[in-house]
């Protein structure tokens, strides 16, 4: 069997890698969540990515800097500090697997919100699709048992925010380049979480602290390797990397906390993604 070595080099090992990155980063917020109140988790995890991010920016000049939307970035900075604040708690309240299941259940939302928002044409296949996807969602949350949680439907609430950033940064794409988007979205994001902090701020301990550094890097190089890998490969080859985080997630909330998810959630995660793969590979497919 014949090895690609351009997609094993700029495609699988770096998509991989990002898996692994943003799988980590959800260990961290979960370890962090046992100390500090999930709106300062988001305000370290924040201003420390905009840390990371500013070295590269700034050298580039205020030319680079300008936009003419800058209010479309505040709403993204919003809209995307909600999706955090959701994923964030979710973390801290539910098994690791579920919770990131849940945050990466976007493509859902995008198929639902195509025909409204995106003026794009539905096919009956999108509709199966979504069913399915929305089917597995009703087994993750468990409505009218004794299993479902505030916190399940929060986490969905992330996946719902994520799938309006992305609309939205698609849009933004035009005429925004890619680091001055992640720029803005890291800027509005400390501003706004910044406020809420007033309300909720507790001294973290020196341990607490490296744990949100090594989360916040951990995000900053995952979108970066997963931005890389999109850039350089087609979607439809890098997209189910996404899923791999998911995967990895319940492996390490297995061996760190024991969470073991049971079989109404086994049966959605599968349909999840099952349904997600399908939106990504048949859209993609379409636009070719």
């Amino acid at each position: 069997m014949q090895i690609d070595r351009r997609y094993l080099i700029h495609g699988f090992l770096p998509a991989f890698s990002s898996a692994c990155c943003f799988a980590v980063m959800a260990v961290c917020i979960k370890i962090a969540s046992s100390e500090l109140p999930t709106v300062q988790l988001v305000f370290l995890r924040s201003i420390i990515g905009l840390l990371i991010i500013l070295p590269i920016v700034l050298p580039r000049g205020i030319k680079f800097i300008k936009t003419p939307i800058i209010h479309l970035h505040m709403l993204r900075g919003f809209i995307s500090l909600c999706a955090m604040i959701c994923f964030f708690y979710a973390i801290s309240q539910v098994g690791l697997s579920e919770s990131t299941l849940l945050h990466a259940s976007s493509p859902l939302f995008i198929g639902l919100l195509a025909l409204p928002v995106l003026k794009e044409k539905i096919t009956y296949n999108n509709i199966i699709a979504l069913i399915i996807g929305f089917i597995g969602v009703f087994f993750i949350l468990k409505p009218g048992t004794t299993l479902f949680t505030i916190a399940t439907l929060i986490g969905l609430c992330s996946g719902l925010f994520i799938a309006c950033a992305k609309i939205l940064v698609r849009y933004m794409a035009i005429t925004e380049p890619v680091m001055r988007t992640v720029f803005y979205f890291s800027i509005f994001s400390t501003l706004y979480s910044s406020i809420l902090i007033i309300w909720f701020w507790q001294s973290p301990t020196i341990f607490d602290v490296l744990i949100i550094v090594l989360a916040s890097v951990c995000a900053t190089g995952g979108q970066i390797l997963l931005t890389y890998s999109f850039t350089n490969n087609d979607a439809v080859t890098v997209a189910p990397f996404t899923y791999v985080t998911v995967v990895m997630a319940a492996l390490l909330g297995w061996l760190g906390w024991n969470e073991l998810p049971d079989t109404s959630s086994t049966i959605g995660t599968i349909l999840i993604i099952c349904s997600c793969l399908s939106l990504i590979i048949k859209n993609k497919s379409s636009n070719l």
